[in-house]
């Protein structure tokens, strides 16, 4: 796999902890921000996908059969019940 240079940049505390991280474990910084954005990329999958529940919502109050409540059951209709 060929690795693709990025740069990014860090606060002071960041750079800190990823370098102390690093000493401890002896994986270099790049790979626990590697890892860091494997995991963040995967929570954020379906942010934009059709997965997502906001998605589900576009468009249910433009029929007259729609729901008149969504504004304020929005999480009936998000996740099935009350929050």
């Amino acid at each position: 796999m060929a690795l693709l240079r990025k740069q990014i940049y860090l606060d002071a505390e960041r750079d800190r902890q990823i370098k102390k991280l690093a000493r401890t474990t002896e994986l270099s910084e790049a790979e626990h921000i590697r890892r860091a954005i494997a995991l963040y990329v995967e929570d954020m999958k379906d942010v934009d996908g059709p997965g997502h529940p906001l998605l589900r919502l576009i468009g249910i109050c433009d029929s007259p059969r729609g729901p008149k409540d969504a504004a304020v059951n929005h999480d009936t209709y998000l996740y099935g019940r009350k929050r």
